[in-house]
């Protein structure tokens, strides 16, 4: 299911209201590699919503998987450092509206996004103020430095299912919908009416392979079309990157 990415003046009535409840939105990205360009192009999209950022610069691990292993690490840093209700998306995500509203009322621990095969995406994850949340990042953490060859999201998933099955949970999950963990050219993913925060995939730059000819793949292709059309719009302005001024930098 195909859906455009908002027009500027789309994106200026969806803005925040400044007397409306909010959080932080975390990312982090990796210094010196195109996840910084990935960073100005979240930080555009939030500044047309009016949408506070704190975006954390940590250094290259080496690999994909290392670098994607220290996303709790950071979520515990953040979460001892920053009051409120925490919303941590990837940094290759730009965000369609205002997700706060949506996501006021839900008073659990944590909420992720479930895919229909039951896999755990931590792409996108609401970290509320709790205990229990900070103890679930810094079990996630934990998992992460033991097993750094496994995929962050996998070891999550492993953590909070293993509690699931416990007769008292400690930690309480809500289901996001699909809308606030949106992959753009998913063609398994449900219907929607609107889109908070849609993911653009730059796991398939990192991982991308030499072709005959230097082709890219179809997928690949896809992500760099996508990324066209939405900096057309979101880059449109010769001062894109003030978008700073909406956010707080950790680097």
């Amino acid at each position: 299911m195909a859906i455009a990415f908002p027009t500027l003046e789309e994106l200026a009535t969806r803005k925040h209201a400044s007397i409306g409840p909010t959080g932080a939105v975390i990312a982090f990205y990796t210094t010196n590699s195109f996840y910084e360009h990935e960073k100005d192009r979240l930080l555009a999209s939030a500044r047309y919503l009016g949408l506070k950022i704190i975006s954390v610069a940590v250094e290259n691990k080496g690999s994909w998987v290392r670098n994607a292993g220290l996303k709790p690490s950071v979520l515990v840093q953040q979460r001892k450092l920053v009051r409120g209700p925490l919303l941590y998306v990837d940094v290759d995500a730009v965000f369609h509206r205002d997700p706060w509203p949506a996501l006021q009322s839900i008073e659990s621990d944590i909420a992720v996004y479930y895919e229909k095969s039951g896999h755990l995406l931590s792409g996108t994850v609401l970290i509320n103020d709790t205990p229990s949340a900070l103890a679930l990042l810094e079990a996630w953490q934990k998992g992460c430095m033991d097993a750094p060859e496994v995929w962050d999201q996998l070891v999550l998933e492993q953590i909070v299912m293993q509690d699931s099955a416990e007769t008292s949970p400690r930690y309480s999950i809500t289901r996001l919908p699909v809308s606030f963990c949106w992959i753009f050219d998913d063609l398994e993913n449900e219907p929607v009416e609107q889109v908070y925060i849609e993911h653009l995939q730059a796991s398939r730059e990192a991982k991308k392979r030499r072709r005959f000819l230097g082709r890219i793949g179809k997928r690949l292709k896809r992500r760099r079309d996508r990324i066209v059309e939405i900096e057309r719009i979101l880059l449109s302005e010769t001062d894109a990157n003030c978008s700073e001024d909406f956010s707080m930098r950790d680097d």
